[in-house]
């Protein structure tokens, strides 16, 4: 049976200076001197799904090798009244955990009172993990599973990640460790580092460079566009794919053995074999050079 628990902030509340407390993870505005605080623990099964969602400030998750969770949310207002909009519920069900910002309705939303939030998450590392809307900041430990991250206003830092990686709609700079699947990364407003990718590679829409290495080819390969800066791509073990680029304002260089180049050394459009061949390697639009090398061994 889901067990839904609804937590509608208990109030810790001062008429004088702000009180103390975590300042340095809230960051608070001097002005924001009434506050409200959830503070709970939770029991979770290996596997469990944890969404966040609709978080209006930073949003850092810590994972570690316990089953528990705990949930640290910090809402702050420039009144006590204003602290009755903007409420966060936790809700712990079957099989995981919902972190979701209260949406008002259309009524409400007109009154334009501004609250905002912060929140930390300490999560067993074995879980799936889905956060969106967030405005601010996001910092993520390692998770075990899949995780899937959009529309995040602010820079985003991922650590490893097991299973399948999704990211969309970032506003700033984005790393991410290595990951233990395919990765898809769409849309971000800044520069893209990934670590070591153990499946295919889907990227686009980068307002910055991008840098990656894969730990080999699969089947599926790498397929980049839309990229406004240098794309260095390095390889874990031997390459053998297909090579095609288009429209590639800077140079194309291959710091990888067994190339045969199939194109003019100076076109935008540059096709070319490496190895045997097989796995397509596409890039297209590009705003600088690429490059792809052959990194150290494991």
């Amino acid at each position: 049976m889901i067990a839904a628990v609804l937590l509608m902030s208990m109030m810790m509340l001062s008429c004088g200076a702000a009180p103390a407390g975590p300042t340095t993870e809230t960051a608070q505005r001097s002005d924001f001197r009434e506050r409200d605080e959830i503070n709970q623990t939770y029991q979770l099964a290996p596997g469990a799904r944890v969404e966040v969602s609709s978080i209006r400030g930073p949003v850092k998750i810590v994972t570690g090798n316990s089953a528990t969770a705990e949930v640290q949310i910090v809402r702050s207002a420039r009144t006590r009244a204003d602290l009755e909009y903007h409420k966060i519920t936790v809700e712990q069900t079957g099989n995981g955990l919902v972190v979701r910002g209260v949406q008002e309705p259309e009524q409400r939303r007109r009154d334009n009172v501004r609250v905002d939030h912060n929140v930390v998450l300490k999560l067993p590392r074995q879980i799936d993990l889905a956060v969106s809307s967030v405005s601010g900041q996001l910092r993520v430990g390692d998770v075990d599973g899949q995780t899937n991250v959009s529309s995040i206003s602010g820079s985003a830092d991922i650590g490893n990640v097991g299973g399948k990686l999704q990211v969309s709609s970032i506003s700033g700079n984005l790393e991410i460790g290595n990951v233990g699947a395919d990765a898809k990364v769409a849309s971000v407003s800044g520069n893209l580092g990934l670590g070591q990718v153990n499946g295919s590679l889907h990227v686009s829409s980068i307002s910055g460079s991008l840098s990656a290495t894969l730990a080999s080819l699969s089947n599926e390969g790498i397929h980049i566009r839309s990229v406004s800066g240098s794309i260095e791509i390095g390889f874990k073990s031997e390459v053998n794919a297909d090579f095609n680029a288009e429209s590639i304002s800077g140079q194309v260089y291959f710091d990888v053995p067994n190339v045969v180049r199939e194109s003019e050394e100076k076109s935008p459009n540059v096709r070319a074999r490496i190895g045997a061949g097989g796995s397509p390697i596409t890039i297209s639009s590009v705003s600088g050079n690429v490059r792809l090398t052959r990194s150290q061994a494991l």
